[in-house]
């Protein structure tokens, strides 16, 4: 846990401000007027709306796809540091646990730079310091000289120390693998802890995060399940805690001969007709986008059911946290997408709306 009490926290006030951050998302009506847009018409539209403040900020360095990714990075960073500092008592212990998965991210993205010989300025354009590591800390772990200096760092932050074994095994194995796994899994451990479900609205939001492991899990187990990996390599991968999916029915899952034979056992999931389209086309082509989609909608519809029932609750936040990260994510598509020279309707079907 991080220990920052258990009082109970300002539900109302910071549902209140939450729910007028939601009012600026961008509405579903946007979109098809986003995909008829350049890369600058989307910059200026953007520079209108809740990211006026990053967009210019970065004008006279970035431009494009470029502007584009950093600004709502940026801007989706200090949204989420905004709602950690407004929460108190025992509501800010969850919502800094749940934003937390951003520390994990920028750590990994660190080391990962550290051990591929990426320069500081490299590394640091992918960081989103959302969490609770700022962007000084990070910036402090940048400039040490690599992946082992930076986990010595952690390990005296507290709350982030990758244990001795696990650090002896990337030093023997030469990836940094083991890490993240670890990372990973502590992440989830750490964020369960941080729930205590004694009111239905957290034990609502402890299923929810069941179900987002249960999400994780399935996602690693359908890519290497199709990379053709044994089971002895697969297992490690996978998280304790899901709802639907522990780490036993897992390994059975891997275990099945062929990928089609396995894919066919997950018709017996309660969320299966959410993912059933992406399962047939990954049978029929090969491609896991479609399923990876149908997964990422699944918990953007779950977390917003769940906040509908107890509107003064830790749930409006998380969901409002979850519309947030899709909205930076379809814009980074869009984005993406229109440098490349997709078709606007083959980018439309990779969004999330």
């Amino acid at each position: 846990m991080i220990g920052l009490g258990r009082k109970r926290g300002n539900y109302a006030y910071a549902t209140a401000r939450v729910k007028a951050q939601k009012s600026l998302l961008l509405t579903k009506d946007n979109y098809p007027k986003l995909l008829m847009m350049d890369l600058n018409e989307i910059g200026r539209f953007m520079g209108e709306t809740q990211y006026k403040v990053e967009m210019t900020e970065l004008a006279s360095q970035y431009s494009g796809v470029d502007l584009i990714e950093l600004g709502t990075s940026r801007n989706l960073a200090r949204t989420y540091r905004t709602i950690i500092g407004f929460c108190t008592g025992e509501l800010k212990e969850m919502i800094a646990s749940y934003l937390m998965r951003w520390d994990v991210w920028n750590i990994k993205t660190i080391l990962r730079g550290k051990h591929s010989g990426a320069t500081q300025e490299e590394i640091l354009e992918d960081l989103v310091p959302a969490g609770i590591l700022d962007e000084e800390y990070l910036k402090g772990l940048l400039a040490l000289d690599g992946p082992s200096e930076v986990l010595d760092a952690l390990r005296k932050k507290g709350g982030f120390g990758v244990p001795e074994e696990v650090v002896a095994t990337f030093e023997k194995s030469g990836t940094i693998a083991p890490v993240e796994d670890y990372l990973d899994k502590i992440y989830y451990v750490k964020l369960q802890d941080a729930i205590l479900p004694n009111t239905k609205p957290k034990k609502l939001f402890l299923t929810f995060i069941e179900r987002e492991i249960d999400v994780s899990n399935l996602r690693t187990l359908l890519k290497l399940k199709q990379a053709g990996l044994p089971l002895d390599k697969v297992r490690p991968y996978f998280i304790e805690g899901g709802r639907y999916l522990n780490v036993k029915e897992l390994s059975r899952l891997a275990a099945i001969d062929s990928f089609d034979q396995m894919v066919d056992e997950l018709s017996k999931l309660p969320f299966y007709d959410d993912i059933k389209e992406g399962l047939d086309k990954a049978k029929r082509t090969g491609s896991l986008n479609d399923v990876m989609l149908s997964l990422q909608k699944y918990l953007a519809k779950e977390a917003e059911s769940f906040s509908l029932l107890y509107p003064l609750s830790v749930l409006p936040v998380i969901n409002y946290i979850i519309r947030k990260k899709v909205e930076v994510d379809n814009l980074r598509i869009i984005a993406r997408g229109k440098a490349s020279g997709m078709d606007p309707d083959v980018i439309k079907n990779l969004l999330v709306i």
